[in-house]
């Protein structure tokens, strides 16, 4: 069929499909809603295995619940990165608004923390350094998005946790839930006034109501990485008082004092990347990702995702 001939059918400057999907089964319930399995439906048998996010209805008369939800969707849906969770699309139906979201088969970072634990074994240091540094990567990029015309967005992530951490079948770790993300195109509540986040990642400045920038989501990394180090949670802090005091009150004991079997070098970046004050922490998640390189790499060849695939596949089967 020759281009320009009556035949040739150009699309319409706007095109309307249904979104349709069939519920497979829970995947798990979380503060705001639930996530399910399911298959996205086309036409001609045409079928996507995707998971489909909800919000509660409890959820939707809290103040910000639903702006929150939507924003995320508004939000995630330009963050296309290879450590980043994939946003598809925002659907609202008579019953419900939901979103449908990439499937990432695998398990977050708090299953492989317990699993570890579990059997009583240590993480490999060098398997620690490679996770942190993806989703180093995944910030680095979340942090430099701009908008169509160049200007930086400012997104912060502000709940990097082992929870919204996801290390699937092919040993590829994803940065998910950008629910209480900030950027400036947000609507979201006042830092000033309202915390967001969860207490034993917050940083300082967080908790201290001064808010967040991206040193903060590098402080939250460092703390997620010190516990995988040490298996342990460096602030088990349950509310915002206790958060105060651990942060003013706990020497922070460096990685390798407390396990042999972490290198000094190792060491020194997860205590930069937690340093009380933000001045003193790495400027950049980008420096995060070239340190952790440094390390892992100079001298040869390191941790890939397929060496990661086999290690949680190792640790799972014992």
């Amino acid at each position: 069929m020759k281009r320009g001939s009556k035949t040739h059918l150009e699309p319409p400057a706007e095109l309307e499909y249904p979104t349709r999907c069939r519920i497979l089964r829970k995947l798990a319930s979380g503060g705001m809603g639930d996530v399910y399995l399911a298959e996205q439906l086309g036409d001609h048998g045409f079928r996507k295995i995707v998971a489909i996010k909800t919000i509660r209805r409890e959820t939707l008369g809290q103040e910000n619940g639903l702006e929150m939800f939507i924003s995320e969707a508004k939000l995630g849906a330009d963050l296309v990165h290879d450590n980043i969770g994939h946003i598809y699309n925002l659907c609202a139906s008579s019953e419900m608004i939901f979103i449908i979201m990439e499937y990432i088969k695998g398990i977050t970072l708090a299953t492989f923390l317990r699993s570890h634990k579990d059997r009583g074994v240590h993480v490999d240091p060098e398997m620690a350094a490679f996770i942190a540094s993806r989703v180093a990567r995944a910030l680095s990029y979340a942090h430099n998005k701009t908008d169509h015309e160049g200007a930086r967005l400012g997104i912060v992530h502000r709940d990097v946790t082992p929870a919204n951490i996801m290390i699937d079948t092919l040993g590829v770790v994803k940065l998910t839930d950008f629910g209480i993300a900030k950027a400036v195109t947000g609507s979201i509540p006042d830092e000033g006034k309202v915390l967001m986040g969860k207490y034993p990642y917050m940083s300082p400045e967080q908790v201290a109501f001064k808010g967040t920038d991206a040193r903060s989501d590098i402080y939250a990394l460092g703390v997620v990485f010190y516990e995988i180090v040490v298996q342990a949670k460096l602030y088990p802090a349950k509310s915002r008082e206790d958060l105060i005091r651990m942060q003013a009150d706990k020497l922070v004991d460096p990685p390798d004092r407390l396990c042999p079997w972490v290198k000094p070098e190792l060491s020194s970046i997860v205590m930069k990347m937690i340093s009380k004050d933000p001045a003193d922490r790495f400027v950049s998640a980008r420096k995060v990702v070239l340190a952790l390189e440094h390390y892992m790499y100079e001298a040869g060849y390191g941790p890939t995702n397929e060496k990661l695939a086999r290690y949680i596949k190792h640790l799972l089967k014992k």
